[in-house]
């Protein structure tokens, strides 16, 4: 099976709670295809990076069957990130950003399974909705709108807009934190927002994030797990780690409560490798563990 990532490449500082700093690969692009990589996916990165990208990243992911689709030089630096990790958030500033997708670059393909990530401006509205409108009967369209739902100011420092429409529809699923569900229905949370998300964008599975609880809504039910609070010293890519997971076992299993286990599974299982960047995308096997107990004490209700 076939998965593809729309997202640039990241370069990610990282600045752990105790002050620690550490450089790695990072964004959707790498959490995403190394995760979706581990599900055993034919995997596709669509993706923009400069040329003062360190070799060694790229190699690392083509020894793990990542592939790139990549048709132009690149003279503009590859996009690069300062993530400084607090308790219970953390500050990101933009540093650089790379070129923008190319809706060209995305006609052509075909996916069994396309999950769009971007980060900052790199994937147009237009390309979304072509996806969507084009969207044939057995694939799956997974969106994380982080990157449509942040602004940036002079000093480079990056924040989530109070409001914002993406006029799309007819995507498979939607991958959502308590910031960017209040973006995108004018302050809702909780269920009343994964309501109005599925209502307003036509969209079948939402996924949505928030402290120490993962939530799946489908069509009339919702279900939900607490997650058991693990010191972490980094939380960087959590969220792709999740999206990857569900979005391929979904596209695997036909299973929606199954892919929602994986997903927290995938998400505990990152936790408690206790490591910092893309060394936290935990193995198939700890996702899978973590799946089959959460499975056992899953919450559900009909709305």
């Amino acid at each position: 099976m076939k998965v593809a990532i729309l997202s640039n490449l990241v370069v990610d500082k990282i600045i752990s709670r105790d002050m620690k700093s550490s450089q790695s690969l990072g964004g959707p692009a790498a959490y995403c295809g190394i995760t979706a990589s581990k599900f055993g996916f034919d995997t596709t990165l669509f993706t923009h990076f400069g040329k003062d990208l360190d070799t060694k990243f790229l190699e690392s992911l083509k020894k793990q069957g990542i592939s790139f689709n990549v048709t132009n030089s690149l003279d503009l630096p590859t996009t690069r990130f300062i993530l400084r990790n607090f308790e219970n958030d953390r500050e990101l500033i933009l540093e650089s950003k790379c070129s923008a997708l190319d809706i060209e670059e995305i006609k052509s393909a075909k996916s069994d399974c396309w999950i769009i990530s971007p980060v900052f401006d790199e994937v147009s509205l237009d390309i979304l909705q072509y996806l969507a409108s084009s969207r044939e009967k057995n694939q799956f369209i997974l969106l994380d709108p982080q990157g449509y739902t942040r602004s940036v100011d002079s000093a480079g420092r990056i924040s989530i807009r109070s409001n914002i429409d993406i006029p799309i529809n007819n995507l498979n699923g939607i991958k959502l934190n308590s910031k960017e569900i209040t973006c995108l229905t004018n302050g809702l949370q909780g269920t009343d927002g994964m309501k109005k998300i599925h209502t307003k964008y036509k969209i079948d599975y939402v996924l949505y994030t928030e402290d120490q609880n993962i939530h799946l809504l489908e069509r009339d039910r919702r279900y939900w797990l607490k997650l058991p609070k693990i010191d972490a010293p980094d939380s960087t890519g959590l969220g792709d780690i999740i999206a990857s997971s569900f979005a391929c076992t979904i596209v695997k299993e036909k299973d929606s409560v199954w892919a929602f286990c994986f997903a927290a599974g995938a998400l505990t299982a990152a936790l408690q490798t206790k490591e910092v960047g893309i060394k936290k995308i935990p193995s198939r096997t700890a996702i899978e563990e973590n799946a089959s107990y959460y499975y056992n004490i899953m919450n559900y209700e009909i709305l």
